[in-house]
This record gives C-alpha cells, structure tokens and sequence, in this order.
C-alpha cells in the first residue's frame, strides 16, 4: 500500500513538471570585432563575401560591384511559446564609406539588420543583388517564380534609390539615403528619409522590438552627431518569421559600389513565458 502511495505521488510530481508553464531561454550577446576572439566566435558564420578584417567585419567593399554577403549569428532567438511573444533588442555600431565624395551619388546599395528562417545560416537568396541588400530574392525575375517565401523582417541602411522599390520622393536629385523596416520584400513597410544627408562614416543604430505591442522602433545616430528614428507596427509571426530564427546582417553592391563593415554588436531578448 505504501509503495502504491508513493508511486501515485511521484506521478503526480511528473504530470505537474510536464504540464507546468515553461520558459523559453532568452538569447543574450556582446561582440567587439576589435578583439579577435569575438571576431572569430564560432557562433557566426560568414557567408559570402564577408570576411573577418582587421578590427571589423566587412561586409562588401568598395570597387567590388555585384557582391552580396552575410554574418548570422548561429543560436537562435526564440519569439513567442505558448501565446506569449518575446521582445528583443539590438545595438550596433557600423561603417559605410563613400568610394568618392566628390561623387556622392556613385554609390550602392547599402546593408541591413534581419531576423528569418534557419536557412539564413547556410544561404543567402541568390538574387539579391544590388537594391535587394543581399535580403530579399528579385521577385520581379520570373525566374524566381515559386520559390519559398522569405520569413524574413529587415531593418536596411539604405543608399541608394531603386525605381519601383523605394519611394518616389527618394529619386534623384533628391539625397537617396534613407532607412526602412522591409516585411517580406524589399519596398519599405515603413521609412525614413535623412534629411539630405548621407550614411557615410561610422555609425550607431538600435532596433527594439516590443512584442507584446508588435511594435518596432529603429534609432540612428549618424558620424556627425545628428539622429533619426523610426517606428512601426510589425507582427513577426504574421511575416511568417519562424518560431525560433536567426538573426545577423546582410549588405550588396550593385553597378556601383561602397564599403559595408560591422565593429560591434550586442543582442538581448526577453525569457518567453
């Protein structure tokens, strides 16, 4: 009988551990390419043509046209269990430099922020070239008919205009250079234009996401001290980003071309519940 009662008591104990509310492991970093073992951590994989380079990670460079490239960071970030949605944040610190100044609009294409699907940690699209900041496939290449969606969210650093892709009031002669938080393709779900001046030089940017709101905020701060910001309503789970995916960055080079490098990246999210 005794053996009986302490049976039932540690099933009961089991059934509580198996049905009980659990928390998912939140994802937390801190990299400063300055230091050789963060720029070589095995927890980042290079894709492309980036390439760890002296105290950064660069992306692209300058005189190098056609070039896409990835860093992704290899553990995942879980975003929601359970009807319950993690939030995140991302600092960063980056460098784009003009090939000439005295030719400010012979420039291209930029870089961005992304969170998407496991295969971002062995592949890149392999048409996104130029405009499409190594992001997103060339949907208006029948070729890329029937290819599998993007479950992918950016944040780009954009600069350059692309007719039928960027807003109209970026044309020329209007200053291109703008940031954007892109859903599943590269046209902007939101923007922000620069006021006429240019990514260029070293910069700091933040993302935050708040998931409870579905709400992403991005915040700028240029070499020459002057800031932006920019907010939106994204839901992850409605751009079809997976439960659990990865983050990292992406740049590309067009017809044109400029250097993309990565110093330093920090990354934070909350325990999902």
């Amino acid at each position: 009988m005794a053996y009986a009662r302490a049976f039932l008591l540690l099933l009961s104990v089991h059934l509580c551990l198996v049905t009980a509310p659990h928390a998912a492991a939140a994802l937390s970093f801190s990299f400063n390419f300055s230091k050789p073992s963060d720029l070589n951590d095995s927890n980042l994989k290079y894709l492309g043509n980036a390439t760890a380079f002296g105290d950064r990670i660069s992306l692209t460079k300058a005189g190098t046209n056609w070039s896409t490239s990835r860093v992704v960071y290899l553990q995942p970030v879980r975003l929601w269990d359970a009807g319950k949605r993690a939030s995140f944040t991302t600092d960063f610190s980056f460098a784009i430099s003009i090939p000439d100044t005295n030719k400010p609009y012979e420039r291209a294409d930029g870089m961005a922020f992304f969170i998407g699907p496991s295969s971002a940690t062995t592949t890149m699209p392999p048409d996104a070239k130029g405009a499409f900041l190594g992001l997103f496939n060339n949907l208006a290449n029948p070729a890329n008919d029937g290819l599998p969606p993007p479950q992918t969210v950016g944040v780009e650093f954009d600069t350059n205009y692309s007719d039928g892709l960027d807003p109209p009031e970026l044309a020329y002669p209007a200053p291109p250079d703008h940031i954007g938080i892109d859903t599943k393709n590269i046209s902007s779900t939101y923007y922000r234009e620069l006021g006429g001046l240019d990514l260029n030089g070293t910069m700091r940017a933040r993302v935050e996401y708040d998931g409870r709101s579905k709400a992403m905020s991005v915040s700028l701060w240029l070499a020459n001290g002057h800031n932006w910001s920019l907010n939106g309503a994204v839901d992850l789970m409605a751009a079809g980003v997976p439960q659990d995916a990865y983050i990292g960055f992406s740049a590309a080079t067009g017809g044109q071309s400029e250097d993309h490098q990565l110093l330093s990246w920090s990354f934070s999210s909350s325990t999902v519940f």
